[in-house]
């Protein structure tokens, strides 16, 4: 269906049209001015991200060098069986939050793994360095959650700010043209009408005169 059909070519209408075409901009600018924080947010979630992941992706590796050298020296029976020693109750709790319109879960941590007994030296310093890591991971978690949330909220905002650009207001402004150009039209006939009709007078005056 055309955008003009239906269209009234009237000075009330025109009004009408250009009364929401300038609403939906001030719109399209404030959902700019959105998506230009969310971008801006994003890049710098995603920045620290990359470095929150690089250092507890190293002391992991470090967790892991001490895990091998048990198994190496215990055994995997002897680590199984001290591993057990190791609470591993974990009870969370998610916290809404918003950040810039955006909605995320906040994790709080009610409850998290304990050591409830004696363990091998090299298992000891990996469960005390996973334990110490275990926030870091919950809170890269969180922030992981955040950022996946502000990348779908901006790829939202722009799909409407180039709905708004490249379909919505090209289409209020073709036909805002279109009832000017009527209107024009209208006004350049009445024009003529008027110049005919005041000929027509003027010379059955001459006439009416001779």
């Amino acid at each position: 269906m055309s955008v003009l059909s239906g269209v009234r070519p009237t000075k009330g209408y025109l009004l009408e049209m250009q009364k929401r075409v300038s609403f939906i901009e001030r719109g399209c600018g404030f959902l700019k001015l959105k998506r230009d924080h969310l971008a801006k947010e994003l890049s710098i979630s995603l920045e620290v991200l990359r470095g929150r992941r690089d250092k507890i992706n190293e002391r992991l590796r470090e967790v892991y060098g001490d895990v091998v050298a048990a198994y190496l020296t215990l055994g995997p029976s002897e680590v199984r069986s001290q591993a057990n020693s190791i609470r591993k109750t974990l009870e969370i709790d998610l916290l809404p939050k918003n950040a810039m319109g955006v909605k995320y879960p906040s994790i709080k941590v009610i409850s998290e793994p304990k050591v409830e007994g004696k363990l091998d030296p090299a298992l000891s310093k990996a469960a005390s360095l996973m334990l110490e890591l275990f926030e870091d991971i919950v809170k890269l978690a969180e922030f992981e959650a955040r950022a996946e949330r502000v990348a779908d909220e901006l790829g939202k905002t722009n799909r409407k700010v180039n709905a708004l650009e490249n379909i919505v207001i090209p289409g209020y402004r073709q036909v805002i043209s279109f009832i000017q150009d009527k209107l024009d039209e209208e006004s350049l006939e009445d024009l003529v009408r008027t110049k005919l009709i005041g000929g027509t007078i003027a010379r059955r005056r001459q006439g009416a005169q001779g």
